[in-house]
């Protein structure tokens, strides 16, 4: 009778490990692979994005970064968090401050989500100018700035759907400046351009924090 009993409890037991099992492989099956493929999914599940996803998916968590004192910076080792990358020169203008601008606003705009929510300035090859230094100081003092190599960030995303591209210091480039969204993990999620408002990336952020985890 006892045994019977215990094999009995066992049964909701392997009845949930079945079905989880079963969720963890079908969301392997499902995973869109291509941007047809993740748009058609997400217009079966009733949600859209404003932002571009970045094809293939693609990792920073080996990117050789350096903080403003030169020390190592790996992701590996930081907090948890979505992060925003808008790559830049030790120059600062225009474009480019509209962008360190809209992302400052998008993260007060966050709200409780803020805390989970980094920006990133990656200077390319060159150290920070004075004029920028103080800009970013004055004007972004929760920026994070880092430096990496000119070819780093370039080369990681040259075979995307969404490279690296922008004549960051000119004030005649005419090249489309991009910022990238940063899951948890590290990967290079979607890519938006100052064609996107400050509502749209909003909304992108809070969907996929809210359903993500903390």
């Amino acid at each position: 009778m006892t045994e019977q009993v215990a094999k009995n409890s066992r049964w909701p037991i392997w009845l949930m490990i079945a079905i989880l099992s079963g969720v963890i492989v079908a969301g392997f099956l499902i995973f869109p692979g291509t941007k047809e493929q993740r748009n058609s999914l997400l217009s079966r599940l009733g949600t859209t994005n404003h932002g571009e996803f970045v094809l293939p998916p693609t990792s920073m968590v080996d990117l050789a970064l350096t903080d403003g004192n030169n020390n190592p910076w790996l992701l590996a080792n930081q907090k948890i968090k979505w992060r925003m990358i808008i790559a830049g020169s030790g120059e600062c203008v225009d474009q480019c401050q509209e962008m360190l601008y809209l992302t400052r606003q998008v993260h007060i705009s966050l709200g409780k989500y803020s805390r989970r929510f980094e920006r990133l300035y990656l200077v390319q090859g060159e150290s920070l100018g004075e004029e920028t230094a103080k800009y970013i100081k004055l004007n972004h003092p929760f920026l994070k700035v880092l430096h990496g190599s000119n070819e780093g960030l370039k080369e990681l995303l040259e075979n995307t759907n969404a490279p690296l591209t922008g004549d960051f210091s000119s004030k005649t480039g005419t090249n489309v400046m991009r910022m990238y969204l940063v899951d948890q993990q590290g990967f290079i999620m979607m890519s938006y351009t100052m064609a996107n408002d400050g509502q749209e990336l909003i909304e992108d952020i809070e969907h996929l924090m809210k359903y993500s985890p903390q």
